[in-house]
């Protein structure tokens, strides 16, 4: 059980950040793609898979 909840929170992590990702490539102007790909391969390594 413990290893299926850690695999949902995981999906869950996932799926906000790259709706975060994809919500700040729509909104900000000013943002590049590097910049963009950048922060999204950072909160990536943060995520922990089980």
């Amino acid at each position: 059980m413990e290893r299926k909840a850690g695999k949902s929170a995981n999906t869950v992590d996932f799926s906000e950040i790259v709706k975060k990702a994809y919500d700040k490539g729509v909104n900000e102007n000013e943002i590049t793609l590097e910049k963009l790909m950048e922060e999204l391969k950072a909160d990536l390594k943060q995520l922990v898979i089980c």
